[in-house]
């Protein structure tokens, strides 16, 4: 379903600019970098939460050990990740 969006004509010609140089549309354009921001953002969300996980000594703690529990699970034959 198409839809009108308005965007400043500075973007907007940057949109035509990068359409014509990947030699495609500026709506395939425009769908890559709306996924390249939507993954951005998640990501920057994750790190946030390792951030907060991080501030807290004994949640650490409580993660590292429940990774080590379920890295005992897997049974793949590989040694343990050492740091």
């Amino acid at each position: 379903m198409a839809a009108t969006v308005r965007i400043s004509a500075t973007s907007r010609s940057l949109l035509a600019q990068l359409a014509r140089e990947a030699g495609t549309s500026m709506t395939v354009v425009l769908d890559a970098a709306l996924e390249t921001y939507r993954r951005h953002c998640f990501l920057a969300k994750a790190a946030a939460a390792y951030d907060t996980l991080a501030a807290d000594p004994t949640a650490a703690a409580d993660y590292r050990n429940e990774l080590a529990e379920l890295d005992a699970t897997s049974a793949d034959g590989l040694l343990p990740y050492a740091p």
